[in-house]
């Protein structure tokens, strides 16, 4: 019974210490599901900072390359924001205020950084 335990440590263990290797080191490797043959599914944790920042920059970018195109943010609930005067990512980076015009004037309007599903021109 020692030897059955002591095997079971040890093919854990191996398990635990095999790497599989990728082009780029920073991208986890996922082991298949040894019950289906399947990968199983991953997740990618992404600072709030780290998300607003990369919205600014894209929204920067696309703003420069497409000066005749809209640049305009789809959000979770199915509604964008278009005409984008300004937009400034709060402290925290968990807050993005957008400064938009239409056909009421200027507004304003608070999202919550994981409510932006994409960007778009």
């Amino acid at each position: 019974m020692r030897y059955v335990f002591l095997y079971l440590i040890c093919a854990a263990s191996a398990l635990a210490a095999q790497t599989t290797t990728s082009g780029d080191k920073n991208v986890p490797v996922i082991p298949p599901d040894h019950h289906t043959g399947t990968p199983l599914p991953s997740y990618m944790i992404i600072p709030p900072a780290g998300r607003a920042v990369d919205f600014q920059q894209a929204y920067d970018f696309l703003r420069k390359e497409k000066s005749t195109g809209k640049v305009y943010f789809e959000l979770s609930d199915g509604s964008t924001i278009s005409n984008i005067i300004e937009m400034l990512v709060m402290p925290n980076s968990t807050l993005i205020i957008f400064r938009y015009n239409s056909n009421q004037g200027i507004n304003f309007q608070v999202v919550k950084i994981e409510e932006i599903v994409n960007l778009r021109y």
